[in-house]
C-alpha cells in the first residue's frame, strides 16, 4: 500500500487528538525530569538572557517546561504567556507554572496583539505544516530588541531514540507515514535551520550543538515509552500485522544493541541544536 497523501488539516488534528493522549507520560517522564533531551530546557532560557521584567511568549508551549524555568527569572508581575494547540497539555501547564497565562491557539494563527521581549519555541518548529508562517508571525510579535530562542533535535544519526523504531517501523509498514508528512529531523541540519530563520526575517542568527545523553533503561522499557509517547498515534498500525510486530521489535532490538552498556541498559546520545535570532 502507498502511502497516503499528505494533508495539513489532518495533520492537525491528528496532533491535536495525540497530544491529548499523551500529555501527562510526556510530562511526568519527560518535560518536568530535565532528562534526555530536556537537559536543554535551562540551555535554552539561558541562550536567551531572560531579564526580570521581560515579557515572555512561549509558543507550542506543552505542558509548560520552558515557562516554568523561565518563570524563575521573572518578576511575579512579568508577562508570561504560553500557547499551544493541546488543551490537555495547556491544563498540565496552568497548574505548573501558576505565573503564567495559557491560551489554546495554533501556532499558524496567533491571535495575540501584544509585543515580546523573548520568543521560545522548544522542540516544535519541526511539526508546523508551514513553519515560515510561524517564524514570521513571531518576528512580527516581537519588540525591536526582542530575542527569539528555539531549540531543535538534531539529526537522525545523533537522535538515535527516534530512527531505532521508526527506522524497522517504516520498513515493514511505509505508508504509515504520508509522504510529505513533517518529521523530528526537519531542521535537524545548523544550515537548514539557520535558512529557515534568515528567510522569515531574522538576523544575528546563532546556532549551537549540545550533546546530552538519554537513559532509556532496558529493550522493554524503552519500547515501552516509544510507543506509548512517541509513536502513541501509530500504535495501532504497528500492532496490527503480529508477524511484522515480531519482525519490527526484532530489528529494533538489533539496533539498540550498540547503545547498551555494561548493566544491559541503554544510553542514546541526543543532539540538540539551540538556535537565537533577532528580526530585520
Amino acid at each position: 500500500m502507498s502511502p497516503a497523501k499528505y494533508d495539513p488539516i489532518e495533520y492537525k488534528i491528528a496532533t491535536l487528538q495525540n497530544w491529548n493522549l499523551v500529555a501527562r507520560d510526556y510530562h511526568d517522564d519527560w518535560a518536568s525530569k530535565a532528562i534526555g533531551p530536556f537537559r536543554a530546557t535551562a540551555e535554552l532560557v539561558k541562550a536567551a538572557s531572560v531579564d526580570p521584567g521581560d515579557a515572555v511568549l512561549d509558543v507550542a508551549c506543552g505542558t509548560g517546561a520552558v515557562s516554568a524555568a523561565a518563570s524563575q527569572r521573572l518578576h511575579s508581575s512579568s508577562m508570561l504567556v504560553g500557547i499551544d494547540l493541546s488543551n490537555v497539555a495547556l491544563s498540565i501547564a496552568m497548574s505548573f507554572v501558576p505565573q503564567g497565562q495559557f491560551a489554546q491557539m495554533d501556532a499558524e494563527h496567533i491571535g495575540l496583539l501584544g509585543k515580546f521581549d523573548k520568543i521560545f519555541c522548544q522542540y516544535a518548529l519541526m511539526f508546523f505544516p508551514d513553519p515560515p508562517k510561524v517564524l514570521i508571525a513571531l518576528g512580527n510579535l516581537m519588540k525591536k530588541t526582542g530575542l527569539l530562542a528555539i531549540s531543535v533535535h538534531g539529526p537522525a544519526d545523533q537522535v538515535p531514540y527516534f530512527s531505532t523504531i521508526m527506522t524497522p517501523v517504516l520498513a515493514h509498514i511505509p505508508d504509515i507515514r504520508p509522504i510529505g508528512a513533517p518529521t523530528v529531523h526537519r531542521f535537524g541540519k545548523p544550515c537548514d535551520l539557520e535558512r529557515a530563520l534568515f528567510e522569515a526575517g531574522f538576523s544575528a542568527v546563532s546556532i549551537t550543538k549540545f550533546n546530552f545523553e538519554y537513559k532509556a533503561g532496558a529493550f522493554e522499557d524503552y519500547w515501552s515509552d516509544y510507543l506509548s509517547t512517541t509513536a502513541a498515534s501509530m500504535r495501532a498500525r504497528i500492532f496490527n500485522d503480529p508477524e511484522k510486530l515480531v519482525n519490527i521489535k526484532s530489528e529494533a532490538q538489533d539496533r539498540a544493541r550498540k547503545f547498551l552498556k555494561e548493566d544491559e541498559k541503554i544510553v542514546f546520545p541526543w543532539e540538540v541544536l539551540i538556535a537565537t535570532a533577532r528580526h530585520g
